[in-house]
């Protein structure tokens, strides 16, 4: 028998449906429970409603400020780098670089490094 075969529902031989007051036994029935689950009163289709950590995926970041100290980590020029983990964004009075790597900004000496020196990043090799 699958899992996906059992009622959502059905925990340690109680049905905790939430159309019900409280976890009940009086409710279960093999039959129903174990394959005919979806045609039994106390279950509700929560669709494709996300359970659990699924709740919290990467790419679904909420959007914040991004608070770095101006003075060593603003970029005046545009600077490349060929690493695909390094990220220049643009904001009001320059630029300023991240590395998803480390997963912040980083100084403006570490983006010329980075555009200068990519290669051989030991970031990159771990």
């Amino acid at each position: 028998m699958q899992k996906r075969d059992i009622c959502p529902f059905y925990k340690n031989g109680y049905c905790i449906s939430p159309m019900l007051d409280s976890p009940s036994d009086i409710v279960i029935s093999a039959s129903r429970c174990f394959k005919t689950y979806k045609t039994c009163r106390y279950y509700v289709d929560q669709g494709e409603e996300k359970q659990g950590l699924e709740n919290f995926q990467q790419y679904e970041k909420i959007d914040q400020d991004i608070k770095f100290y101006p003075k060593i980590s603003l970029i005046q020029e545009k600077i490349d780098s060929g690493c695909e983990f390094f990220q220049l964004m643009k904001t009001e009075n320059g630029f300023i670089a991240s590395c998803k790597i480390l997963n912040r900004i980083i100084t403006e000496s570490q983006a010329k490094l980075c555009s200068k020196y990519w290669q051989t990043c030991p970031l990159r090799r771990s």
